[in-house]
């Protein structure tokens, strides 16, 4: 244990002994950058608000998401409650610690959420939500000062290279031609699992140190969540990639329309989100991945190209053109 993480160790445990009724107050914050959040936010943006948006906010998320995957597997740090027994263990993690994942999602992508808003006011309110989500991190005791700081300084460079790039790489995107557009889907969401592959070669062999306590149920080193980041990241570049080509939709309605479209299209995500995990071995075999990849394609897929055309079909959204 390095003289670092004693120290926010002492930190922590100063930061838990706020009252207690501030604990679900923290698992709510921490709620708004979860992947569980982004499943019922995605689909709203991109059926009932603004498409481009919510493709916009999808990629950014898949792409953060990765960095942050890939950074936590590269440091291979631990959670304060694995190495402090004086931390309440208030929630608990699976993966690695550094950088918070949270952390740099209220960043990076609520800065992309709300960069089209062009409001000072709109910045000002993400700004303080990343700084309680944060917080709410380290009450709960999974994440060290450090880690949150990492975080939220790779979630501001995300930030600002994606605001820097976007429109330039979207213009370059649209004028390739679809099949290009599909295999280059292919390459990026490999080129991911490529990176899996690599550091699992690299960190081969790699144990806990025996002083890592609740450590027994979990393998903070699984490659699960990068397979569904590469995954859904192909499903989402795919299937807007066709439904551009389609030429989109307007969802322009009543009320009800659209909450009958985030019904009918949630009974979707369901099936592919929950009820395929049902079905679906678990592991980190050969097979399990397979088909844990193609879980998550198809679920972006749904979102992005099945559910929209679905609308279509039956009246739910009207064609732009």
């Amino acid at each position: 244990m390095t003289p670092l993480w004693l120290a926010e160790i002492e930190l922590i445990v100063l930061i838990q002994r706020l009252p207690a009724w501030l604990e679900p107050v923290m698992e709510f914050l921490s709620f708004f950058a979860r992947e569980e959040f982004f499943l019922l936010l995605l689909p709203i943006l991109y059926w009932c608000v603004n498409p481009r948006l919510g493709v916009r906010v999808g990629i950014a998320l898949m792409l953060s998401g990765g960095i942050n995957a890939i950074a936590k597997l590269v440091v291979h740090a631990p959670r304060p409650y694995w190495i402090g027994s004086e931390v309440k263990v208030l929630s608990t993690e699976a993966s690695f610690g550094m950088p918070s994942g949270h952390a740099q999602v209220s960043v990076g992508v609520w800065g992309v959420l709300v960069s089209g808003l062009r409001s000072k006011a709109a910045w000002w309110a993400a700004g303080i939500f990343a700084i309680l989500v944060s917080f709410s991190r380290l009450y709960l005791g999974v994440h060290f000062i450090s880690d949150v700081v990492a975080g939220l300084l790779i979630g501001l460079v995300f930030l600002l290279l994606f605001l820097r790039f976007e429109d330039r790489l979207t213009a370059w995107w649209q004028r390739q031609r679809l099949s290009s557009q599909l295999l280059l889907a292919a390459v990026i969401s490999a080129g991911m699992l490529g990176i899996t592959v690599f550091l699992e070669m690299v960190y081969s062999g790699w144990t806990a140190p025996q002083a890592w306590a609740h450590l027994s149920e979990v393998k903070p080193d699984s490659i699960d969540s990068l397979v569904g980041i590469s995954g859904s990241l192909f499903g989402l570049l795919a299937g807007g990639s066709v439904m551009w080509r389609l030429g989109w939709f307007d969802i322009a309605g009543p009320l009800w329309m659209k909450v009958v479209r985030w019904l009918v299209g949630g009974i979707g995500i369901g099936i592919i989100y929950y009820g395929l995990k049902q079905v679906f071995p678990e592991g980190e075999t050969l097979i399990p991945s397979i088909l844990r990849y193609v879980r998550y394609a198809l679920l972006t897929l749904w979102v992005q190209l099945g559910a929209p055309l679905l609308f279509l079909r039956i009246g739910l959204l009207k064609p732009t053109r």
